[in-house]
């Protein structure tokens, strides 16, 4: 059994052939020589007409950068999210009221002077220790 071939070059797919493209331009010389073209629309383009204007133009000094947006039709999009680390932060939310809010924030303030007063205090048992120290010496 042979295997049959699935990947490789399809017949007339991919770019065509530079050679084609020259014979083209060829073809084009022989029908008009270039400088008559030019000179045509440089007269369409003193006429005023906004067409030859801008294909004067395009090609005197390239066509303007042009920005597609393919993602939103024009609308704002939000940043995209940072998940990495943030799994504890998001399993622990949770919805609350503007109540539990308040009440939360004023136990943390609570927690919050409870560590500050016991982290004074020790510093107060330390600086005596250290004073009774001072005085063995």
């Amino acid at each position: 059994m042979e295997k049959k071939q699935r990947g490789g070059p399809r017949p007339n797919s991919g770019r065509p052939p530079k050679i084609l493209e020259i014979k083209l331009i060829e073809q084009m010389d022989a029908i008009c020589v270039p400088e008559q073209i030019w000179n045509a629309l440089l007269m369409k383009c003193s006429q005023g007409d906004t067409n030859a204007l801008k294909l004067w133009l395009s090609y005197r000094f390239g066509l303007p950068k042009q920005q597609i947006d393919v993602t939103s039709n024009g609308e704002k999009i939000a940043p995209p999210i940072q998940w990495i680390g943030k799994r504890v932060a998001i399993e622990s939310a949770k919805v609350v009221s503007e109540e539990e809010e308040e009440e939360t924030e004023l136990s943390k303030w609570d927690e919050l002077k409870k560590q500050v007063r016991s982290d004074y205090q020790d510093l107060i048992e330390k600086d005596k220790q250290k004073d009774q120290f001072d005085i063995w010496l």
